[in-house]
């Protein structure tokens, strides 16, 4: 270093050109003129360094994950408005960068990787209409407990099953497995509890397609109208009915009409079930 001071016209001159010193895209020439200006200079040598590690970290944090168009654009506009004195900024820009970063990282984190990490979430958002928060109510349940998690898919015996599924629900069982399709069966039954809400859950299977049959108490202001109403979320056909005190959902990566159908199927016998069985 060779002691040399700077007036601050360079020091902005260098520093609205880091990012793309860093990028590599200025001319050969003004490249030079960058090192030159930083083997000199120790605060633009300091603030070299923290946009270099600025960029590592966001690219770490986006990394997989889905990107908006233009978003690199956006974070070296925002770095170099710093430097360049387009936007408020504290005398030393180390600061400023960090916190410019930081505003563009919790954007990204808040609108991109929280839905990544909740994906039953960004499943639920999509649902639409006049009864989505109660065809939510199956879905939730059918997207935690038949979707995303690990379990075997060998069916469980019939003793476990009764098991899990309590004295209530036991006896619904075989009902459920003889109005199945020929080659669908009852893999889990059981009870379960999603979003803080308590649900009986038959998981049923064929070939690679996973169907859920749902029961869960109806709570004050929950209703489907008396009837059958259907709708498709993602790539899920949601059934909805109501029957007593219960709604009741048939909910499957089925096409719509097999989802449907089988849902007419089980209605019948579920509502004389409940009726004859279900408890308060």
């Amino acid at each position: 270093m060779n002691g040399a001071t700077h007036n601050d016209a360079a020091c902005r001159k260098v520093r609205a050109d880091l990012d793309s010193y860093l990028s590599h895209e200025l001319p050969e020439e003004a490249s030079r003129a960058v090192e030159r200006h930083l083997e000199s200079c120790p605060e633009c040598g300091a603030e070299l360094e923290t946009r270099a590690r600025v960029r590592t970290q966001l690219r770490s944090a986006v990394r997989g994950a889905a990107v908006p168009a233009g978003l690199e654009a956006k974070v070296r506009r925002a770095l170099r408005g710093v430097a360049t004195g387009n936007v408020p900024r504290p005398r030393t820009g180390l600061w400023a960068v960090a916190a410019a970063a930081a505003a563009i990282l919790c954007v990204i984190l808040v609108g991109q990787l929280r839905l990544q990490m909740n994906p039953e979430q960004a499943i639920l958002r999509k649902t639409s209409g006049r009864l989505a928060a109660v065809l939510n109510v199956g879905l939730r349940d059918h997207l935690q407990c038949a979707v995303f998690r690990k379990y075997s898919k060998q069916p469980e015996s019939t003793s476990q099953m009764a098991a899990e599924l309590g004295p209530e629900f036991a006896a619904l069982a075989p009902l459920v497995q003889g109005k199945l399709p020929g080659g669908m069966r009852i893999i889990q039954g059981h009870q379960c509890v999603a979003g803080g809400r308590h649900y009986t859950h038959f998981i049923l299977a064929e070939d690679r397609k996973i169907v859920s049959l749902i029961l869960t108490r109806r709570q004050p202001g929950e209703s489907l109208g008396g009837g059958i109403y259907q709708a498709g979320v993602d790539r899920f056909q949601v059934v909805g009915l109501e029957s007593h005190d219960y709604l009741a959902y048939v909910i499957s990566d089925l096409d719509a009409q097999q989802n449907i159908r089988l849902a007419a199927n089980l209605a019948p016998m579920l509502r004389d079930y409940l009726a004859a069985h279900a408890t308060g």
